[in-house]
């Protein structure tokens, strides 16, 4: 049984982690019925080549992309990035107002509380999947676990 648990314990200490990225501090808002949803993260290269992140999937959506809000003559507006690449020991942040990955054709709305999976396939092939917490309709900071 404990080697059990030394196992799992090792899977989730590395959610979000491989030797290429490290996503961490991953949010987003509860949303309503109908409405899209956006997740929020800080997302660091710790290699020494630019990683691009090829597809996003969640379960919590039926469409994930990486978009980029900009003012445009004084209105907001949002963009899809179709690439989006890290730089060598680059560090962004996914943040509202700025780069998020919209949520959209979403089944149900994302609740208070909940938390979730999102998944990024990078050009070297690899896989790493995340876990998000849902915070409140309208938060502007990631939610105190």
């Amino acid at each position: 049984m404990k080697f059990v648990f030394v196992i799992l314990m090792s899977v989730i200490s590395l959610a979000g982690v491989c030797e290429e990225l490290k996503v961490s501090d991953a949010w987003s808002r509860a949303t309503i019925p109908g409405r899209m949803g956006a997740v929020y993260a800080t997302i660091e290269n710790m290699s020494d080549k630019p990683v691009r992140i090829k597809s996003i999937k969640t379960t919590s959506a039926k469409m994930a992309q990486i978009h980029e809000s900009y003012l445009d003559d004084g209105v907001m507006r949002m963009r899809h990035m179709k690439k989006f690449t890290i730089s060598a020991g680059e560090v962004r942040k996914l943040e509202p107002g700025g780069l998020h990955i919209m949520l959209m054709r979403m089944p149900t709305p994302l609740k208070e509380g909940a938390t979730f999976e999102v998944h990024f396939t990078i050009d070297q092939g690899k896989d790493i999947i995340f876990p998000v917490v849902v915070g409140s309709m309208g938060q502007m900071l990631k939610p105190s676990e």
